[in-house]
């Protein structure tokens, strides 16, 4: 084993093997105070569901609720999501009512124009008689003249919005027609409830100048995100470039507390066997089993188009020159970043690493984790009983993320599809238990597309969403990818995140081989004392 000690960090270089027990090196850092330290000792208000849409430092951090979505998802398990509306009161359709605390986060739909023609959206918080918005549903997802800035409002793919909506008592979403007809379709409105004892700050409007310069950094923020990688660190902790034979690996550790802010990766030769091949592991607090262990181009998205189809987002992107990771990933008592050549080819790495150091009581108590799950299509159709069902029709899904006994929260997801449908891969809807068992579960929603903030076979890039294409794409192979920030997915015991597996192909269509793919980032918390 070479190893390479020096101010920063501990380099080695080694042939495959078990990761040793005692790491030698030390790192020299600058200790730095958190922005977010003590922020759940603060009411919840609009400012803060603002700061947390820019700010991915408070993702470590638990939650005490629950993200739920309502929505007109079809019960007989057909593809009529635009009809199944559960709550039609005479001339109002009632979208959301729900008791607090809480908060809205986001609201969605299948069209405007002529299809919501003459109906209104009405939002009241905390049983006021007059409702903080109300006007026509048009104007409410105009994102040039209506009440929310673009980003946060679009209609470039299906319309929605992403302004965050805190409420204290009680939320009542309706539709208003008075011919009653002209509901629009695709709805969807996901939420959060929170503990009891939460302090939730309503939202009241107008709004107040100092939120509307938070309003208006955040929307300067996402436009930042949404084109170009995050800012680089005055000076990397780690800046390597290593060449790994074959079953050789390198490995960077950081002693006592931190995090480590951002990571960068370019591999060469960037084909899908390498970035398929090339493993990253990470371990925290000298534990022996990794919370991270994939290839390098599932962790990032990047597995089938390498460095030349771009994209970017407040979390995750890739540009010409690196994969870029900014997930916060904290660690009290250690951490090892660790990359192994599994491929047939030699290969030069390209490496930068970000560690902010901190106190070990201070670090925040959330440990980073990236889950891999695949379905092999052709295979789960043969065993196709094998396979999870749900619902009326008993569809079968690829499973996202499924975890018991322990306490965590679920962040985002890279979803990477291989279809032989020549016209599109499915419809299939999102599910997401959490705490829960039965059906349906308190989150499912109307598609494949809405869950990424898209629909009618196109895709918009966001902060936090968006899509990853191949130089040539065909419909039915796409890498998408959708990240929570407020709308996080706590639990206390069990999480589930599915999603369905369209059954029909189109005609002419074969069964080749095909799969779904899927990364789940997410959150490990220590026990409930």
């Amino acid at each position: 084993m070479c190893i390479d000690a020096r101010p920063g960090g501990f380099r080695s270089l080694g042939r495959s093997g078990r990761v040793p027990v005692v790491l030698c090196g030390v790192v020299l850092l600058v200790v730095l105070c958190s922005p977010t330290a003590g922020a759940d000792e603060r009411p919840l208000g609009l400012t803060t569901f603002l700061d947390r849409m820019m700010s991915v430092d408070h993702l470590p951090e638990p939650v005490a609720g629950h993200t739920r979505m309502t929505s007109t998802w079809d019960r007989t398990g057909r593809n009529g999501d635009g009809r199944d509306f559960k709550q039609i009161e005479g001339d109002r359709n009632v979208l959301l009512d729900v008791d607090g605390p809480g908060c809205v986060h986001r609201i969605f739909t299948g069209r405007l124009g002529k299809e919501v023609e003459g109906t209104r959206i009405r939002v009241y918080l905390d049983g006021g008689a007059k409702p903080v918005f109300d006007m026509p549903v048009n104007e409410f997802l105009d994102d040039k003249n209506g009440p929310f800035p673009y980003p946060l409002v679009f209609h470039k793919t299906y319309p929605g919005m992403l302004f965050p909506m805190p409420f204290a008592k009680h939320c009542r979403i309706e539709l208003y027609n008075p011919a009653m007809n002209h509901w629009g379709n695709y709805w969807q409105v996901t939420y959060t409830q929170y503990a009891k004892n939460t302090p939730v700050e309503t939202l009241t409007w107008p709004l107040s100048d100092a939120e509307k310069k938070t309003l208006e950094r955040l929307c300067q923020t996402w436009l930042r995100a949404e084109s170009a990688p995050p800012e680089t660190p005055k000076q990397w902790t780690i800046r390597e470039t290593i060449t790994l034979a074959p079953k050789r690996w390198y490995q960077f550790t950081s002693h006592g507390g931190g995090v480590i802010r951002q990571l960068r990766v370019h591999a060469s030769p960037s084909t899908p066997e390498v970035l398929s091949k090339v493993k990253l592991q990470c371990f925290w607090d000298g534990g022996k089993s990794p919370a991270v262990d994939m290839p390098i181009g599932y962790f990032f998205g990047n597995v089938a188009t390498g460095y030349k189809d771009q994209y970017h987002s407040l979390l995750m992107g890739v540009d010409q020159e690196y994969a870029y990771c900014r997930f916060p990933m904290p660690f009290a008592d250690g951490a090892v970043v660790r990359f192994e050549n599994d491929s047939a080819d030699k290969v030069t790495l390209k490496l930068q690493i970000d560690v902010e150091r901190s106190e070990p009581d201070a670090v925040r108590p959330g440990r980073f984790r990236a889950s891999l799950l695949e379905t092999e299509v052709e295979e789960a159709w043969a065993n196709r009983d094998r396979l999870p069902r749900f619902g009326a029709k008993k569809q079968p899904v690829h499973t996202v993320l499924d975890v018991e006994k322990k306490r965590g929260k679920y962040v985002g997801v890279f979803l990477h599809v291989d279809w032989p449908s020549k016209p599109w891969w499915g419809e299939g809807d999102w599910l997401i238990w959490a705490d829960e068992d039965g059906w349906p579960p308190a989150y499912h929603g109307t598609g494949s597309e809405e869950y990424f903030n898209s629909g009618w076979c196109k895709f918009d890039q966001k902060a936090v969403s968006g899509i990853i294409r191949e130089p040539v794409m065909r419909p039915g192979h796409v890498g998408v990818y959708s990240f929570h920030l407020n709308d996080a997915f706590s639990f206390e015991n069990r999480l589930r995140v599915a999603v369905e597996i369209c059954t029909w192909l189109g005609s002419g269509s074969k069964m080749p081989h095909s799969f779904w793919r899927s990364t789940a980032y997410w959150y490990e918390f220590p026990a409930a004392q």
